[in-house]
């Protein structure tokens, strides 16, 4: 009796690792730009995107980490260091990622531009974003080795052409999981609701796994700025992007 008790305790063990090992998660956090890729920078404090980005991204790892220790979590950088996009993507396809956050912060010539958008890869209204896909896509040419991109040039209008002759099979969880963000910025820190919107991002159409890259904020704005540069600030967007991944890994 004691022997067959065993032997069940043994086997559900057996199948506990094994149906542990196919529920496996990873998700791997970008934080865009770094080193001398500084990124948008407030015109009032001067705060620098690609610090705010960093300290973000290593707040929301921890804070999954802790929550999920069964998940697991990659950051692209962990200092303040630059990063080709092109690397970026391969460090999510070499993770075989689940999902992929790429996190950002904003700037633009209108210094009343407020408010958090998330972004999906695509070519939906393409000419209202293209100035962002430009400005992100833009560190490209920081970089030594152009023979990754293909000839794909940031700022030239023909290269958005081909996305939109590229179907991405990742759309409709990386729908999902940009409305459970945007509804958490809007629902829970009351940001200005600027949507889930559609871009040519270079990082998000390399990744092979369902994929946003989230704007926080503007810093070209003063106030925001100050807001996004605060403890309250960067907690209150860690946990909204935290439960929305709460949200999207369990379901």
């Amino acid at each position: 009796m004691l022997k067959i008790g065993i032997n069940n305790v043994c086997r559900a063990l057996l199948f506990f690792i094994f149906a542990s090992s196919l529920m496996s998660f990873t998700l791997v956090i970008d934080a865009g730009h770094g080193g001398d890729d500084f990124g948008a920078i407030g015109l009032v404090h001067g705060v620098k995107e690609k610090d705010l980005n960093l300290q973000v991204a290593k707040q929301l790892a921890s804070k999954i980490r802790t929550v999920y220790p069964e998940v697991k979590v990659v950051l692209t950088r962990e200092t303040d260091v630059f990063l080709p996009l092109q690397q970026r993507a391969d460090i999510v396809n070499k993770n075989h990622a689940d999902l992929f956050i790429s996190i950002h912060t904003n700037a633009a010539e209108n210094r009343k531009a407020q408010g958090a958008e998330t972004f999906i890869l695509g070519t939906d209204r393409m000419e209202d974003n293209l100035d962002v896909a430009m400005r992100e896509n833009a560190v490209m040419k920081l970089e030594k080795d152009q023979t990754v991109y293909q000839g794909f040039d940031p700022n030239s209008i023909e290269s958005y052409i081909i996305f939109e002759l590229m179907q991405n099979q990742y759309m409709d969880n990386s729908l999902a999981f940009a409305e459970m963000v945007q509804n958490q910025f809007v629902g829970t820190l009351n940001r200005a609701n600027r949507g889930v919107r559609q871009a040519a991002f270079w990082v998000l159409l390399q990744s092979a796994c369902p994929s946003v890259l989230v704007e926080m904020g503007f810093v070209s704005n003063a106030e925001e700025e100050k807001w996004l540069a605060s403890e309250a600030g960067k907690n209150g967007i860690v946990n909204s992007i935290f439960n929305a991944f709460e949200k999207y890994y369990k379901k």
